[in-house]
């Protein structure tokens, strides 16, 4: 019989901009991580941290610079991730609808016919997905873009965050929790990250399970 234990390790930074910045700092992180093959499996963000949890140790691969802290860090970040993630997130076509409305192109209100949110909804996701596809640059989804990036992630402040403290990362390996991490490491297990991580574990409970039988 194999007794089926993961290790995760974990990772507490104290960057104090606030829960917004941050759970945009965390979404942003475990995609580079997960692209750095580090294995991540999730976040949390509170107004002052952030903590990232995964099946490699952090802290031996910022030791072996694979990735350096200055890298996972870095404000480019704020590029082609954020882009990326965005366009794979619900959160602009939820945002488009909101800039649709304003811009009279959806009418929930028509004499007769009021629209429910339900029907709001696909309206908008029709006319996002053929914006999209045929003209990308549109006015409307630059706007979308700009709204979600600055109203809804606190890009800015998180954008000013990342400049800031630019080689000016301390890096303390710890053998226990301390106590500043005590409140962050008690809200883990909000926000899952489906990739390698995720995979392993389930193959890890499988072959568990099959050893069993």
């Amino acid at each position: 019989m194999r007794l089926f234990l993961a290790v995760k390790f974990y990772m507490v930074a104290y960057p104090f901009e606030g829960r917004l910045a941050h759970q945009t700092l965390g979404m942003l992180l475990t995609r580079r991580l997960e692209r750095m093959r580090a294995k991540p499996l999730g976040f949390v963000a509170s107004d002052y941290a952030i903590a990232v949890w995964g099946l490699k140790d952090f802290s031996k691969l910022f030791k072996s610079g694979k990735p350096s802290l200055e890298m996972l860090f870095d404000e480019d970040m704020l590029g082609d991730d954020l882009e990326a993630w965005l366009d794979e997130s619900f959160l602009l076509k939820r945002t488009f609808r909101d800039c649709a409305t304003i811009a009279g192109l959806i009418e929930r209100r028509f004499p007769g016919k009021e629209k429910t949110g339900r029907q709001m909804t696909v309206s908008s996701d029709l006319i996002y997905d053929v914006l999209r596809t045929h003209e990308p640059d549109h006015i409307l989804l630059q706007a979308t873009r700009q709204e979600a990036a600055y109203g809804l992630l606190d890009v800015r402040r998180l954008g000013e965050m990342l400049s800031r403290i630019k080689s000016r990362i301390v890096h303390k390996p710890l053998e226990r929790i301390s106590p500043l991490a005590v409140p962050i490491m008690m809200e883990i297990g909000k926000e899952g990250v489906a990739g390698e991580a995720q995979e392993a574990l389930l193959q890890e409970a499988a072959t568990g399970l099959a050893d069993i039988d």
